[in-house]
């Protein structure tokens, strides 16, 4: 009968030990389910972030411990059947805590952290490489502006280089812009783009699903990946595609300001690092996309128009003024450390 009682107590000595363990390990009780993650992917394209959800999902379990996993949800599970959740309902979104993380477009977070406008001003990157760099460099403070209601975890892309579509535009040259009426929703800084380029800007809501007025305007500014949901079924302004590349699209992941101090530091860590390998598969996979949209359009009949080095330096010297305009407004550090490698 000892023996027994012997082998009780041991296996019982097992299971506290086993328990101890796991609760360490993973920051709870061991037979606690994973806090669930709710990411809303809350603008378009959503399929840029195909592959990234699975990467988010992968590195968060492991560098959680298993104590969180993730959960993803749309526009239409937020009850918006068309085009993108304002960024106004994102934000309650996140205060309410009905989300946990969401993508976002920095152009909206620029009208209250006005340093994300650095990153919108003209030419400011050459290649995607370049613009890689900046956002992964960790020692770039600019997510750092955002404030204890959200905080920013990385850069995404769901855009790329900006482009402008038109039906008989071809801007070969600064002067072919003189006069011309293009569509933006870029914000002050895409709009003070334009006016130093001669053009006249026309502020439209892009991005919302709402209907658009493109009766009277030359052009439209745009993305390669943005294309089909600017222009819808209107295909008479892929007729002439010109690559200007005169700024970037960016896209970024926050979290809400609750939810984050809620986690441990290690699930902090956690989720910061899983946004981070995500957004680098969701940029590899947005320049991909335009590419291949870039490839359609060519079969498909589109002219693309290309800048000449001395076409872009002229471009490049008549947007200076924009520097001047917007760089007392910014952080000086970040400002510098952004701009200086131009």
């Amino acid at each position: 009968m000892r023996g027994v009682w012997t082998v009780i107590a041991a296996v019982l000595l097992g299971l506290v030990v086993y328990t101890i363990f796991f609760y360490d390990a993973k920051g709870g009780n061991a037979s606690d389910a994973p806090r669930e993650v709710t990411w809303l992917l809350s603008h378009q394209p959503t399929d840029v972030f195909a592959r990234a959800v699975g990467v988010f999902a992968q590195t968060l379990e492991n560098e959680s411990g298993g104590s969180l996993s993730l959960r993803v949800i749309y526009p239409k599970d937020v009850g918006v059947e068309k085009g993108d959740v304002p960024h106004a309902t994102v934000l309650q979104l996140l205060d309410a805590g009905s989300v946990d993380v969401a993508s976002v477009y920095t152009i909206p977070l620029g009208n209250t952290f006005e340093d994300f406008r650095i990153l919108n001003l003209p030419f400011l990157f050459d290649s995607y490489e370049r613009t890689n760099a900046v956002l992964d460099d960790t020692a770039l403070p600019i997510l750092d502006q955002l404030d204890g209601a959200i905080r920013g975890l990385a850069f995404t892309m769901s855009g790329g280089f900006r482009i402008i579509a038109s039906k008989d535009l071809s801007i070969e040259d600064i002067q072919d812009f003189k006069g011309k009426r293009i569509v933006t929703s870029g914000g002050p800084v895409a709009e003070a783009t334009l006016r130093a380029l001669g053009a006249t800007p026309v502020s439209q809501e892009l991005e919302s699903g709402s209907a658009r007025d493109f009766s009277s305007i030359d052009g439209v500014e745009t993305t390669y990946a943005r294309l089909s949901a600017v222009l819808g079924s209107d295909t008479a302004f892929t007729a002439h595609i010109n690559e200007t590349n005169h700024s970037m699209f960016l896209t970024a992941v926050v979290a809400g300001g609750s939810f984050f101090d809620s986690l441990t530091p290690l699930e902090q860590r956690a989720l910061i690092s899983a946004a981070r390998a995500a957004a680098k598969v969701e940029r590899e996979d947005s320049m991909a996309l335009n590419e291949s949209v870039k490839e359609i359009l060519r079969q498909g009949g589109s002219t693309i128009h290309e800048l000449s080095t001395t076409s872009r330096e002229a471009f490049v010297a008549a947007t200076k003024s924009v520097y001047q305009e917007y760089s007392s407004r910014f952080s000086p550090d970040i400002y510098e450390a952004v701009v200086r490698a131009r």
